[in-house]
């Protein structure tokens, strides 16, 4: 690794870009003291400049420490502007600038004509945090409303309460010209008459409608728009409707709050019941009479109501809601709708005669969602699948995973649908190729690397990027990344990613694919990420080294911080709970989840948790990858749902969790590529006990 960096170095070295510029040709050969000298004044070279990156790099987190303390003080913005001034040529000065900035403006110390120059210094750091947003609050607190609607004409207000301050300064210079007095005005019971007001006020009711409870900073233009009759009964309902259909609670209640009448309030409760309540939907069915507004209501709750019903509830029977169909004056459409969400909430019930009706339904709504639901059930039960498959639409017909099943329900031309299906890529094309009793080949393209020239024009911004990732930035480095890449066209965002996989930035070489939509180029794709550190955890091992790499690929696209919104952490997405008792069960050490942010830690946990694993089900990558996503406990549930009766392909069509099964589709597959690229003789796309195994 550190002859990566030695050579990183050397390209962006400014000397190296010197001596090719200025570099001409010589006929005289150097005498070995000239090379000792030359490579002596390189070395020393090289030295100062990497003390000075030193040095820079340690102002630039001392100036990050003072600016981002609680408060930011005359005299620490005073140290940490002459911090910022030693990080001339630092790659972060845009950062540093920025980590300033933002100090400045949560002081309030920053002035308009400092903001504008940032914003156009740095248009993309202004894009990404919203730096255009700020001069309405300066404006606003200045009370220059002529400047703020000024500025309002060449940038959008996309907070409310931006677009409150710019209703508010437009409705006071409207005010001051035509001399309002709102107090007077309403005493004598007398209108002015003003087509910009009325257009503001038409352009602020729409406002009001489609937000909830609107800062003070709108008070001044609501209280006028209000007393000038906007403010209806029908339209508060309408806004009741969008707020609930916003799940907005806090703006339903004060909605309540500002009404007055008994009779309003009374429905604006009943609303606000159903909306934390949907399993009060039949009382506000049987109570509630028939309007465009109640009719809505009804129509969004009852999907929130069906989920209330308990899966395996006894006697279960759509008549009673078609008669609520009836009674809303719903559309055949609308109750379509309606039987969807009924279908898919039941749909496993084992009432007999449900499941005649359910069947019958699916034939007439054509529901693809429902139809491959069916098609899994068809699976699991070894039932005939032509019946189903020819309901699916089109575009579902065509997804590899149905061609597939449509191949191996028809014997007459099963081998020319599997081989025209093999010759693609993924999952299914090599469960084809598996049915053919063939090897599957894959397409595995190559990236072209940077040029001289693009490395020479983009060296500002590969300098940047380096930087941030030798400060273990991974993220704001990730943030760049994507912008970049964004940026450019399909051939360099490949030719990028092919320089990340260079430095060993795993994760920016993945995401490059992913932003270039190169699945074909396999090899950045799944890079042979950490393969040291995977070849020392896994001696003495059962688990493929493919096998763990895929699974690592699979769980964290190789970003050693991600974290998942259940708290799995790292490379291959440990639990804490998880990495502790694996940890205590086969004697390793783990301190905290902060472990688990270190790639040899996470890598050491996640193969030793994937050993313990195939101590349950050996050398079944099938179930090890389903339980290593889903638990144990569910795969139990889904083999015991199987009763021994499944083939592997079988099996895997019919794990009932989309996420699961996705996951063991990718997992197997990346397995298969893992061991073409790292060399297997002879790659194994299932082995002898998943494909003799009955499930």
């Amino acid at each position: 690794m550190w002859k990566k960096s030695l050579l990183a170095m050397l390209m962006f070295s400014p000397l190296t870009l010197a001596v090719e510029k200025t570099a001409t040709p010589t006929t005289q050969p150097l005498t070995e003291v000239e090379r000792i000298q030359l490579k002596q004044a390189w070395l020393a070279d090289q030295q100062d400049k990497k003390q000075e990156r030193e040095r820079q790099r340690t102002n630039f987190l001392q100036l990050l420490a003072l600016v981002e303390a609680d408060k930011l003080t005359p005299p620490s913005l005073a140290l940490a502007t002459r911090l910022r001034e030693s990080l001339t040529d630092y790659p972060l000065i845009e950062e540093a600038d920025w980590a300033l900035m933002k100090a400045k403006i949560k002081a309030m110390m920053v002035s308009e004509n400092e903001l504008a120059s940032f914003i156009e210094k740095y248009p993309d750091t202004a894009k990404r945090n919203n730096l255009n947003q700020i001069p309405f609050e300066q404006l606003y607190q200045k009370q220059d409303f002529s400047a703020l609607v000024a500025y309002g004409k060449t940038i959008s207000a996309t907070t409310i309460l931006n677009q409150c301050r710019l209703f508010s300064a437009q409705y006071q210079l409207l005010a001051e010209q035509l001399q309002l007095n709102p107090e007077l005005e309403q005493a004598k019971d007398e209108t002015t008459e003003s087509v910009e007001m009325v257009a503001l006020l038409t352009q602020f009711d729409q406002f009001w409608l489609n937000n909830a409870t609107l800062p003070s900073e709108c008070q001044g233009i609501e209280a006028y728009w209000r007393d000038k009759g906007f403010k209806t009964t029908d339209k508060i309902k309408q806004k009741a409707v969008i707020l609930f259909q916003q799940d907005a609670k806090k703006g339903l209640e004060d909605l309540i709050t500002q009404s007055q009448s008994p009779e309003l309030i009374a429905w604006l409760e009943s609303v606000k019941t159903l909306l934390n309540q949907p399993t009060t939907l039949q009382i506000f069915v049987e109570n509630q009479p028939l309007t465009p507004e109640n009719k809505v209501l009804v129509l969004t709750t009852f999907p929130k109501f069906v989920k209330t019903l308990k899966e395996q509830i006894e006697n279960p029977d759509f008549s009673r809601y078609q008669q609520w169909a009836e009674k809303w004056q719903l559309s055949a459409t609308e109750v379509d709708s309606w039987k969807v969400s009924f279908i898919s909430r039941l749909f496993d019930n084992v009432d007999p005669i449900f499941q005649l009706w359910r069947d019958e339904q699916l034939k007439v709504l054509k529901n693809d969602n429902l139809t491959e639901r069916r098609l899994r059930l068809a699976i699991n039960q070894k039932e005939a699948l032509e019946s189903w498959l020819e309901l699916l639409s089109n575009e579902a017909k065509n997804k590899v995973e149905w061609r597939y099943w449509q191949a191996k329900q028809d014997p007459k031309h099963q081998h020319r649908l599997l081989s025209e299906l093999a010759k693609e890529r993924g999952f299914y094309p090599m469960l084809a190729a598996q049915a053919l009793g063939q090897p599957y080949q894959v397409a595995m393209l190559q990236a072209k690397p940077l040029t001289d020239e693009q490395r020479s024009a983009w060296k500002i911004q590969l300098e940047r990027i380096t930087e941030l990732r030798a400060l273990n930035r991974l993220n704001q480095a990730k943030v760049l990344w994507i912008e970049w890449l964004q940026a450019v066209n399909f051939e360099e965002k490949l030719a990028l990613s092919e320089w990340a996989l260079q430095q060993d930035w795993y994760d920016l070489a993945v995401e490059g694919t992913i932003q270039a939509k190169a699945w074909d180029y396999i090899p950045l794709r799944l890079p042979n990420a950490y393969s040291d550190w995977f070849d020392m955890n896994l001696v003495d091992k059962p688990i493929p080294k493919s096998f763990a790499m895929a699974i690592a690929r699979q769980e964290s696209a190789w970003n050693p911080q991600v974290k998942s919104h259940a708290n799995a952490i790292g490379l291959m997405q440990m639990l804490p709970s998880t990495a502790q008792k694996t940890a205590k069960d086969n004697l390793l050490p783990f301190q905290s989840e902060r472990d688990l942010l270190e790639p040899f830690r996470n890598i050491m946990l996640g193969t030793t948790h994937l050993t313990e694993l195939n101590a349950k089900y050996p050398n079944n990558r099938i179930l090890i990858a389903a339980a290593y996503n889903a638990g144990a406990s569910r795969v139990e549930q889904w083999l015991k749902r199987a009763s021994g009766r499944l083939a592997f392909d079988e099996f895997i069509a019919s794990i009932p969790f989309v996420e699961t099964r996705g996951y063991v589709q990718n997992v197997l597959a990346y397995d298969y590529y893992y061991q073409i690229l790292q060399g297997v003789k002879t790659p194994v796309m299932f082995t002898k006990e998943e494909v003799e195994r009955k499930y």
